[in-house]
């Protein structure tokens, strides 16, 4: 083997270190457990190989040129009779070029051979990686088949992939708290009664003279009663809990337990203003709350009125208009509820709320309901370190009243009848 081919040899596995290299490298890069010492001195690696197949192949490119310069030969004369000429009149032909070919020395012909050997390897290793990637995507576009590749994925390395929690939200409840609509009386004992003086339609009599002067009618007093009742929920949540979560735990438990009071009650207060009234169906949801509020309650109470309506029975009263095809449900600024309609306020509840028969209520709500309470305490309270928890908890001492029946108008709206 010639030096030239020795160094062509020594080019190809320096090439092939160098690949073997860089996927080591890119691969530590990636690794955890290596260090960045260990990508550097795969770096620094990689550049000494390199270095060595630029001196390499600058050698490579010495010994070819040396090779390719042209051997000087001495100008020979030829023989008169070495050269014929064509009786057309062309140039000189050189009759015996193929004798002279075969004369050459046989050292000179095994010279050519390793040339010709030389820049084929020379090509060989240079164009080696683009022509393998040339035929891989040849191959491609031919088949449309590509390389089955399998490795870890990321099912395999889901157990070291960190994961992140973020800030818990809160869905927002959807609905106005009818607690917040009725009026609310303290006491301080278990039973009661709230007195009201009810208006009379007495009237003065005639006087005459020296004549003893009529007595009044007796006032009439009607006694609204309570009697306290008790209601009570609670969270308990256990030490391995508090010690093993970063959550606070406690506030939102707490945030929970209003939750169950404002539950509870809208619960009770649908109850009292439901029970015992009977309900009036109407396909004329206008005429129907018209009549409540111009009829059935004087004008005061009417004044001070609002309409508790289910979502579906606002659904029917939002689509229906004027003459003049208006939307008789109209936005307020003003109303907490944001709409009224015939100038009241309307408050919009949930459908299971209400019983079967009532989507509607209209009804002046600090007079017709009221929650006389007398606590509410909410507490945390642990244990005796037996059991290691802690339980947060609500007692809730109320009772809602149904106080005025005859302020309260029930209603089972539905859609009116399409026009004939």
């Amino acid at each position: 083997m010639s030096k030239l081919e020795k160094l062509i040899k020594e080019v190809a596995e320096k090439q092939a270190e160098l690949k073997n290299l860089t996927a080591e490298t890119r691969s530590a890069a990636e690794d955890e457990t290596k260090s960045v010492d260990d990508v550097k001195a795969g770096m620094d690696h990689i550049d000494t190989v390199k270095a060595d197949i630029e001196k390499l192949q600058a050698d490579i490119s010495v010994l070819q040129g040396a090779k390719d310069l042209p051997e000087e030969e001495p100008e020979e004369q030829r023989d008169e009779d070495e050269i014929v000429v064509d009786d057309s009149g062309d140039e000189p032909v050189e009759e015996n070029a193929k004798d002279v070919e075969s004369e050459k020395p046989e050292i000179e012909k095994e010279d050519e051979e390793e040339k010709r050997g030389v820049e084929d390897m020379k090509k060989k290793v240079v164009a080696t990686g683009a022509e393998n990637e040339t035929a891989a995507f040849e191959e491609f576009l031919k088949t449309g088949e590509v390389r089955d590749v399998s490795g870890l994925a990321l099912q395999d390395g889901a157990v070291i992939i960190p994961e992140t929690i973020l800030t818990p939200e809160h869905e927002q409840h959807q609905f106005p708290r009818l607690g917040n609509l009725v009026r609310k009386v303290a006491v301080s004992t278990t039973t009661g009664k709230l007195p009201v003086f009810m208006t009379s339609t007495d009237t003065l009599k005639a006087h005459t003279e020296y004549a003893p002067t009529d007595k009044g009618a007796t006032p009439e007093i009607k006694p609204i009663l309570w009697d306290l009742n008790t209601y009570t929920g609670a969270y308990a949540f256990s030490q391995e809990l508090i010690s093993d979560s970063s959550y606070n735990w406690e506030a939102e438990l707490r945030s929970r337990l209003v939750e169950l009071r404002d539950n509870t009650d809208d619960s009770l207060i649908m109850s009292a203003l439901t029970n015992g009234v009977e309900a009036v169906a109407s396909s004329d949801p206008v005429s129907a709350l018209k009549t409540a509020l111009n009829v059935t309650l004087k004008p005061q109470d009417s004044q001070s009125a609002s309409i508790i309506i289910s979502q579906s029975a606002y659904d029917i009263v939002d689509q229906l208009v004027d003459g003049e095809n208006r939307p008789l449900l109209q936005p307020s600024v003003a109303d907490a509820t944001g709409y009224s309609i015939l100038g009241k306020t309307v408050v919009i509840v949930d459908d299971n709320l209400f019983p079967e028969n009532v989507n509607a209520i209209v009804a002046p709500l600090n007079k017709a309901v009221i929650n006389f309470k007398l606590a509410e305490i909410t507490g945390q309270f642990q244990d005796t370190y037996d059991i290691w928890y802690k339980q947060l908890g609500i007692f809730l001492r109320e009772d809602v009243v149904q106080a005025r029946k005859d302020l309260i108008v029930n209603l089972n709206l539905s859609k009116p009848a399409p026009a004939a």
